[in-house]
Parts: C-alpha cells; sequence; structure tokens
C-alpha cells in the first residue's frame, strides 16, 4: 500500500486494491490455500476529508453566460440544476423523462471503456432513483428536444435514433471525455479554470442545503449510498446553516434581562423577556 500511494495513487483507489486484495486472500483461506489473511493485520487505508468545491451564485452565472450556444450548454445546465453525476446525464434517455410530472429517472450510466461507450446500471440502489426538476430544468428540456427535433430532420437517414437526450448532429450519444474537456474550455472562458465536472454536483447539493432543503432530501436527491457521505462531504454548508440557526434564534429571542427582573417569572402568557 506505501508503495501504491508513492506512485501518485489516489488515497480512493488505494483503498479500493486493498478490500480487493484482502478479499482475494481471505477466499484463499477459505478453499484451504493459505492458513491465515496477511492482510488483516494492515490497517485498512484511510481517505484524508476534503470539503467539496463549489461555486457561488454569481460564479454559475458567469459559467452560464460563458456556455451560450455550445453544444453541451443543454446538458451543463442540466448537471448545475440536478446535481447528477456526468454519466448519468449523459444516459439519459426521454423516456426516463416526465416533463408533466417533472420528474426524471436515474436508470444508467454511459462510461467509456475499452470496448467503447458502455450503458450501465447504477452501482447502487441509491443511485437508481428518480430526481425532482425545477421549472427551469423543464423548460431547457422542453427547448432542448425542439432543437433537437430539428436536428433529426436536417440529418435525414444519417440519424440514428437511441432515444437518448443529450446527442451529437446525428442522434449518438455524447462522448464524456469530449463533454470534459470542452467544459474546461468553457469553464476557463468563464475564469473559472479550477472548476470541473464534479464542482457542478457539489454546486447544486450547496445551493440546495443553503435554501433550507433537508440533508436527508438532499442525500437521496444526489444518490448517496448513506446519509454520512451526504454529511460528511457538506459540512461546510451544514455548519453554516448552524450559525444562522443560532443568529436566528438570538433574533427570535431578546436574552438580556431588566435591571429590576431579578428572579421575576416569566409572564402569564408565557412569553420570554421583552
Amino acid at each position: 500500500m506505501v508503495a501504491k500511494r508513492k506512485a501518485g495513487l489516489a488515497p480512493s483507489t488505494v483503498r479500493t486494491i486493498y478490500t480487493v486484495l484482502r478479499a482475494a486472500l481471505d477466499i484463499a483461506v477459505r478453499d484451504g490455500l493459505m492458513q491465515s489473511n496477511p492482510a488483516v493485520a494492515v490497517r485498512r487505508p484511510s481517505i484524508g476529508r476534503r470539503e467539496a468545491d463549489f461555486l457561488t451564485p454569481t460564479q454559475a452565472r458567469s459559467l452560464l453566460d460563458a456556455l451560450e450556444g455550445e453544444r453541451i450548454e443543454p446538458v451543463i445546465r442540466l448537471l448545475l440544476a440536478t446535481g447528477l453525476r456526468r454519466g448519468e446525464a449523459l444516459a439519459l434517455h426521454w423516456a426516463d423523462i416526465d416533463l408533466e410530472s417533472r420528474i426524471l429517472r436515474i436508470r444508467w450510466t454511459l462510461t467509456r471503456t475499452s470496448v467503447g461507450l458502455v450503458l450501465g446500471e447504477p452501482k447502487t440502489d441509491k443511485s437508481r432513483r428518480s430526481v425532482s426538476l425545477p421549472g427551469s430544468a423543464v423548460d431547457l428540456l422542453r427547448e432542448h428536444r425542439s432543437r433537437q427535433a430539428d436536428e433529426r430532420r436536417r440529418a435525414g437517414d444519417t440519424w440514428v435514433e437511441q432515444d437518448f437526450v443529450f446527442t451529437t448532429e446525428i442522434g449518438t450519444p455524447l462522448e464524456p471525455r469530449n463533454v470534459l474537456r470542452r467544459f474546461g474550455v468553457v469553464a476557463r472562458r468563464a475564469g473559472l479554470p479550477g472548476a470541473h465536472l464534479h464542482t457542478l454536483r457539489h454546486s447544486a447539493a450547496s445551493f440546495l442545503l443553503a435554501a433550507g432543503v433537508h440533508i436527508k432530501v438532499v442525500q437521496e436527491h444526489l444518490g448517496h449510498s448513506s446519509f454520512a457521505i451526504t454529511a460528511d462531504i457538506y459540512s461546510h454548508v451544514t455548519s453554516e446553516q448552524s450559525r444562522e440557526a443560532a443568529d436566528h434564534l438570538d433574533r427570535a429571542v431578546d436574552w438580556s434581562r431588566r435591571e429590576d427582573d431579578g428572579d421575576t417569572p416569566p409572564p402569564p402568557d408565557g412569553g420570554l423577556w421583552r
């Protein structure tokens, strides 16, 4: 594990290697090939806590302005409005979206593998979910569907009908790596060179939490496997909310005591000191 860290692998990757190795050795012990599992004596590699990067509302506005006219504009806007993962958004089919009910369903994820673009199922049950759409996202998708219909007519027989929401000019799904590269160009144009696609997911979550949405609801919205993951990643936002709650309490209650109140009991109406 130490060698892997020195080789520059990410902490999460090192932990995954350890987990797989330990499981394989457990099987070897079970099958009688080894007397004991040496990995048991090795402490599980830790992953340092790192707060999520997110955009401020002003930065989000700058990004949206820089996106205007870009082919990736609809998918980036949807990522910012919903907090979807890149693979989840690129795998969306129109059959997954109910614009009247303002709901989209996450059933697939699109990834690039050695054999090409592959549609796979979400990794966890929590990732397989329904996501409520804000009104702006519904309007965005309606406009996008209309533009896509125009492209389909222009493409004629070259159009590949696969029902994808976000496509190339001939109906095939967008290449995840191309979306990532183009987003980097747009982010630099917006004066946000450090922004990544995952920044959009963090930003959507931060906006929801800052608006007072309960963290449990945000967890389900994002498809995190546990409440603890959401609470840990967005502790910077929840701590701000705690401070705001304390400030609200100060505004609601005048904690100063009158000079003459001494041990005076509360007023008959049950109110606090005024």
